[in-house]
């Protein structure tokens, strides 16, 4: 059973680790949009892939301190699971905030991260669990 400290060391780890993948996130979606003129929604789903790819490791072996590897391929199979349906619900939302809300795509990309990134930490501490 986890202390309430080493669940929070393990949010703040999450949280600096998320956020190199969310820098690169952000630096994809808004610099293929702004400057090579990608479809806003092209651009987030570049995006969240740089961002997923980076943050399966940076989270395993990092944030959750998940060293073992006999069960690697089990938790990349959950893990992508997880972010494709993450992918697809984060898709759907920002057209849907940026169509019919006519919310700026940076804000509502901004509200989507919070949503995802809290069930992200919930989720990933399943997939990542020791045993």
């Amino acid at each position: 059973m986890q202390t309430k400290t080493s669940r929070l060391g393990q949010a703040v780890r999450f949280c600096i680790a998320g956020a190199a993948g969310v820098v690169a996130y952000y630096a994809a979606l808004y610099g293929l949009t702004e400057y090579l003129k990608v479809w806003y929604i092209a651009s987030a789903v570049i995006g969240f892939f740089l961002n997923t790819g980076l943050n399966f490791t940076l989270q395993k072996f990092w944030t959750f301190k998940n060293k073992e590897t006999q069960m690697v391929g089990r938790q990349l199979v959950l893990y992508v699971a997880m972010t494709v349906s993450f992918l697809i619900g984060n898709t759907v939302f920002l057209y849907l905030m940026v169509h019919y809300l006519h919310i700026w795509y940076i804000g509502a990309q901004i509200i989507l991260t919070v949503v995802i990134s809290i069930l992200s930490f919930i989720i990933s501490g399943r997939i990542f669990k020791s045993a």
